[in-house]
């Protein structure tokens, strides 16, 4: 799985070729391993009442976060840019859920991550205990942080020569994460 940055200006009359954003190929990645360990964890699982709400609950919140990305998305084809085809838009998109995160969707999928996490450690309540799950929901969301961190550098310096005094100003005020009002 390759997640390469390389982000282009927009061609005028030419539609850019489509291709998976490393957004979506991280998020897929990282869901199918949690869908495949929730499925063996809830085929073990004693169900009752409370495992049944506490699991639709935890898939409430999951449904909105991919419900967030796909707003965010839907934000920055807006402003002129295509995550999917690497197309910087024209002006530097810095309102909505940009104007509190750099990286919103990241944001959400990392949150995502964690939510799973929680879901697989709470279905442990109902389950045989097994360490292997235990493991892997504190190690994917590290995992997730790691990967990520080292796409959003690139995916900055593409930022800062496509608006340099824009991006400069803009990563002043607002976090890679999460944040306002640094200084």
């Amino acid at each position: 799985m390759t997640l390469k940055t390389d982000f282009r200006e927009p061609t005028a009359g030419k539609p850019a070729p489509f291709r998976f954003a490393p957004t979506f190929k991280i998020d897929l990645v990282f869901s199918l391993a949690y869908v495949f360990l929730f499925i063996q964890l809830w085929a073990r699982a004693e169900i009752t009442i409370v495992a049944g709400v506490g699991a639709g609950l935890f898939g409430l919140l999951l449904t909105l976060c991919y419900a967030g990305k796909v707003y965010i998305i839907a934000s920055l084809n807006e402003g002129g840019g295509d995550a999917r085809t690497y197309v910087i838009s024209s002006d530097l998109v810095t309102t909505g859920l940009y104007s509190f995160s750099r990286n919103p969707t990241y944001l959400l999928t990392l949150i995502q991550c964690v939510l799973w996490s929680a879901l697989l450690i709470f279905l442990q309540l109902f389950a045989p205990f097994e360490p292997f799950v235990l493991a892997i929901s504190i190690v994917l969301p590290a995992f997730f942080f790691a990967i990520t961190e080292r796409v959003i550098t690139r995916e900055d310096a593409a930022l800062s020569a496509a608006h340099p005094e824009a991006f400069a100003a803009y990563s002043k005020q607002v976090g890679r994460w999460f944040g306002r009002g640094r200084a």
